[in-house]
């Protein structure tokens, strides 16, 4: 029953995306709403501050299962999957600026809980100064104080050259003052950040980075207890002249202290759950309420007593929320899944919320070395997927395809019509590939002679010659990975347009580290080796992709770019897109559509899918609400556990 609803509603919304789409380009723009099927007894308009069941002190656990394996990195500036992410998201808290959950579009305000509303300078310099004042009462997990010096640190030590010579993102104060000669080591002081006192900090906003249209987010920062990656003699200074930390912060000092403390448990933090274990061979991770923590912004605490995180495979997730070994499927994507899901809400006592992703599915492509380097090959790919079969067997219908950097879900998509006539949907045809990889200088065989048949070369300036063989990374027991060989790797036409693709089968944490480079952890990730990786991007309500494309080596070389390509047009249009101020909506929106423009040109990526996600839960979970932009970190704090 729920299906057949659930169906006729997607074919609505479907036919309502592709009204206007003149020439087949099928923006996947989608108005469906996040749904959510109760089970009987419950409310599923119930808001969290109108919510009267929920205990008054936490009670109950909640089993999360997630197909992304934890890799055990517990914080964003090495390397911190999917999964990795959310426990972060579940222990850190205390953040000057908050997402609203009155908006589904992300809208950011003041986490007065926290701080005062900030005090802000428009300087005659064209920089902007945010003061901010800690309210009383703020503590560490430990019981210790949390002060101004602690929000200092996170700009600190994460934009610090320590941390950039160790390979991790060194760009937390990237917008600031001063921040390319402090993250360069050029400065002692960080100009652009203060701590004036215990109470009270300030961060200036540099003027090339004004206006700028999230700019309350970009002033926000949130409390790092620096002994925790260093020790109790590394300190915050502050002589007038901007803040430091103590000169006996090197990285011959604290290079193993901090790598340490990436995956130390217990951790030293502030949010609303303690990470208490962590077991590396199950992949499983336990969190517990942190009774010290006073709430989000709107006052509200952690109602559920223990979370844990652990891995499933996608073969056996339903059948573990069915028998009762995990609680929660997050984010469930492919039509299997969703339609066996559903089954079991028509069972009884489980239910499901659905919503609009984020973000997208992809291949993406390595742009500084091998055939993927070369814009034709990865058009060529595009050509030679029929990305509209593939979105329809992977999600059932429950998705379409999208043809830039973006999901359903953003209000600039469903904003934008003319996404739908301006962008090339790359339409199935072996004649358009064969003539780009033609166009390109594909025209050789293996012995340098006019190409008739097999694995296409090209001459390099060299003189050497470069097979059009494709070496492809895919994580285990992955469905998407599983479809690509069907429906890609194994095509006929891939081969008649003389293209080979190999796969080679890893980790997901493996896969990572091939895609970061990451020599640190062994010397043979850091040498470029595949060019082609199958994964998803979400995204936050801050659209701020100028990082994620730049062209500063050191950024790209710390783990930004992953796709390393390296376009001057490409990296200044992203800039552009946010420049402008929070209140010209319509301007972000046209910039926001000729980044994607050029995007869509360039293909870093090819999209696979933008789908409707399902998170299917057990009964006795009960105000549980995630919707596009609030995830199951944001959800859960609002819900408890019925038993």
């Amino acid at each position: 029953m729920l299906k057949k609803l659930l169906s006729v509603l997607l074919v609505a919304v479907m036919m309502i995306s592709i009204v206007g789409c003149s020439n087949g380009n099928d923006t996947g723009v989608s108005t469906e709403e996040p749904t959510t099927v109760p089970v009987e007894g419950t409310d599923p308009t119930t808001t969290p501050e109108a919510e009267a069941g929920a205990p008054a002190e936490p009670t109950g656990q909640i089993i999360i299962g997630s197909t992304t394996e934890l890799g055990g990195d517990f914080v964003p500036y090495f390397q911190n999957g999917a999964a990795d992410y959310d426990v972060f998201q579940l222990i850190s808290g205390q953040m000057t600026n908050a997402t609203s959950s009155l908006t589904t579009g992300g809208e950011f305000v003041v986490n007065t809980a926290v701080v005062e509303e900030p005090k802000v300078d428009a300087n005659e310099d064209g920089s902007k100064t945010y003061t901010w004042t800690l309210k009383d009462g703020q503590v560490w997990n430990d019981g210790s104080a949390v002060t101004a010096a602690d929000y200092v640190a996170t700009i600190l030590l994460w934009s610090s050259k320590v941390v950039g010579d160790m390979g991790g993102k060194n760009n937390a104060g990237q917008y600031f003052t001063g921040y390319k000669e402090f993250a360069a080591g050029e400065s002692k002081e960080f100009i652009g950040v203060r701590l004036l006192d215990e109470k009270n900090f300030a961060v200036t906003i540099a003027k090339e980075n004004l206006p700028y249209f999230y700019e309350l987010d970009l002033a926000s920062t949130y409390p790092t207890k620096l002994s925790f990656w260093t020790d109790d003699t590394v300190t915050v200074v502050d002589d007038g002249k901007g803040a430091y930390i103590s000169d006996n912060f090197t990285k011959e000092a604290y290079e193993s202290k901090i790598n340490d403390a990436r995956t130390a448990v217990p951790r030293i933090t502030a949010g609303p759950y303690n990470l208490t274990s962590y077991d590396e061979s199950s992949k499983t991770a336990v969190l517990d309420v942190n009774p010290l923590f006073k709430g989000n912004y709107e006052g509200q605490t952690a109602k559920i007593q223990t979370i844990i995180y652990k891995k499933v495979t996608t073969e056996t997730a339903l059948d573990e929320l069915r028998t009762g070994s995990v609680d929660i499927l997050n984010a469930m994507a492919s039509g299997d899944e969703i339609n066996a899901g559903l089954d079991l809400v028509d069972a009884g006592g489980f239910s499901y919320t659905s919503y609009d992703r984020n973000g997208y599915g992809k291949l993406a492509f390595v742009c500084d070395f091998g055939p993927t380097q070369f814009v034709e090959v990865r058009q060529a790919i595009a050509h030679l997927l029929d990305r509209n079969d593939f979105a329809k067997a992977f999600t059932g219908g429950f998705g379409s395809v999208v043809n830039g950097p973006y999901g359903t879900a953003m209000w600039m998509v469903q904003e934008s019509p003319e996404l739908a006539t301006n962008l090339n949907s790359y339409a199935y045809s072996l004649e358009d590939a064969i003539k780009l990889l033609e166009d390109g200088g594909w025209v050789y065989d293996k012995d340098g002679k006019d190409y008739t048949s097999g694995v296409r070369y090209k001459k390099l300036e060299d003189g050497t010659l470069m097979p059009l063989i494709i070496e492809w990374a895919s994580s285990e027991a992955n469905a998407v990975s599983e479809l690509l060989v069907v429906k890609l790797q194994e095509n006929p036409d891939l081969a008649a347009a003389g293209i080979q693709i190999n796969q080679t089968v890893m980790t997901f944490t493996e896969l990572l580290n091939y895609l970061y480079r990451d020599g640190s952890i062994d010397a043979k990730y850091g040498v470029p080796t595949y060019s082609m990786y199958n994964l998803a991007t979400g995204f936050t309500p801050v659209y701020d992709q100028a990082q994620y494309y730049t062209t500063d080596p050191k950024q790209i070389e710390a783990g930004y770019n992953n796709n390393y390509i390296v376009d001057e047009d490409l990296y200044q249009t992203a800039k552009k897109m946010v420049l402008v101020d929070p209140s010209d909506r319509d301007g972000y929106r046209k910039n926001f559509v000729s980044f994607v423009e050029k995007w869509n040109e360039l293909l870093p990526d090819l999209p696979l899918y933008s789908n409707v996600y399902h998170d299917f839960y057990n009964a006795k979970l009960q105000n549980y609400n995630p919707n596009s932009i609030w995830d199951l970190t944001e959800a859960l704090i609002y819900s408890y556990v019925q038993e």
